[in-house]
C-alpha cells in the first residue's frame, strides 16, 4: 500500500502566507506543518510508503522531509504545476504506483481513524464522503445512493448533493487500472488540462464502474483553501485532530 499525496500547488488563494512557503508547510499551531498531520494521522496505520507530487516550492518540502526516518519517501516533480489542475499531478503519478493506494488531496488535514477505516473498506475505488446539513459552492459535492457514489462535483444542485467529497479515495484491484487507464485517455484531451482528477472518477462512474464510499464526521476532518479556513483550524488544533503526539 502507498499514499500518493498531492502538494504541487502554489496555494495562491492563501496568499501572501504562500507567497515564499508551499501550503503544505504552513504552520498550522504547536509547530505543525500541514503535511506533518498527514503523516502523523498515515503513520497508527504501519503504511509507510509515501509519494510526494510536487511543484511548487519543491525543495522545500523536499528539505523537510528528510527529517522522516518512518516513511520512505518518493519526491515526483509535476514542472506544469502552475498551468493545470491536478488531475496532470495524478496522472504524473501513476508510473510511480506499483500497488494498491490511497490518493490524498495535500491540503487536508484528519483523525487516523479516517485514514484507517478507508483502509479496511471493501471496494476497488473507495471516496472518504463527509455528511452536513448544507453545501456551499466551494465545496466538492457528491450524490450518493445506497453503497455507492454516482455524482462528484462542485457544480451539483442543493437538491441533488448529499455529501461531500474530503479529498481522500483509495484504489485498489481493479480500481487502480480503472484509474490510470482513465487518466491516460484524459490527458490527451486539451481541454482536461485545468479539471479535477474527480473528472475521471466521475467518467468511471459513468461508464457504470461501482465507485463505493465510507463516511467520516465533519469534525474529523477540514480543509485549508482560505484564510479563515487556516484561522479556525488553529483555533481548534487540539480538538479538531487527534496527531499531536504528547
Amino acid at each position: 500500500m502507498k499514499v500518493l499525496i498531492l502538494v504541487a500547488g502554489t496555494g495562491s488563494r492563501l496568499w501572501p502566507l504562500t507567497r515564499n512557503t508551499p501550503k503544505s508547510l504552513l504552520d498550522l499551531g504547536r509547530g505543525l506543518t500541514l503535511l506533518e498531520t498527514q503523516l502523523d494521522a498515515i503513520k497508527p496505520s504501519g503504511v509507510t510508503d509515501i509519494v510526494l507530487l510536487t511543484g511548487y516550492r519543491s525543495a522545500q518540502i523536499e528539505a523537510k522531509i528528510q527529517y522522516y526516518e518512518d516513511f520512505n519517501f518518493q519526491i515526483v516533480y509535476n514542472p506544469f504545476f502552475d498551468v493545470s489542475n491536478n488531475l496532470i499531478s495524478a496522472w504524473m503519478g501513476m508510473p510511480h504506483i506499483d500497488d494498491d493506494f490511497v490518493l490524498v488531496n495535500g491540503d487536508d488535514i484528519y483523525r487516523s481513524e479516517v485514514f484507517e477505516n478507508l483502509l479496511a473498506a471493501d471496494g476497488d475505488v473507495v471516496m472518504v464522503v463527509s455528511r452536513k446539513e448544507s453545501y456551499d459552492e466551494d465545496d466538492m459535492k457528491v450524490h450518493i445512493s445506497g453503497d455507492r457514489v454516482y455524482k462528484v462535483s462542485k457544480e451539483l444542485t442543493a437538491e441533488e448533493a448529499n455529501g461531500e467529497s474530503i479529498g481522500m479515495i483509495r484504489f485498489q484491484g481493479q480500481g487502480r487500472r480503472w484509474f490510470a487507464d482513465e487518466l491516460d485517455r484524459m490527458v490527451r484531451i486539451k481541454d482536461n488540462l485545468n479539471v479535477y482528477y474527480l473528472s475521471a472518477i466521475q467518467a468511471l462512474m459513468d461508464a457504470g464502474l461501482p465507485v463505493n464510499y465510507v463516511t467520516c464526521a465533519p469534525g474529523d476532518w477540514a480543509e485549508i483553501d482560505f484564510h479563515p479556513d487556516l484561522v479556525a483550524l488553529k483555533a481548534s488544533l487540539d480538538s479538531k485532530i487527534d496527531l499531536v503526539q504528547e
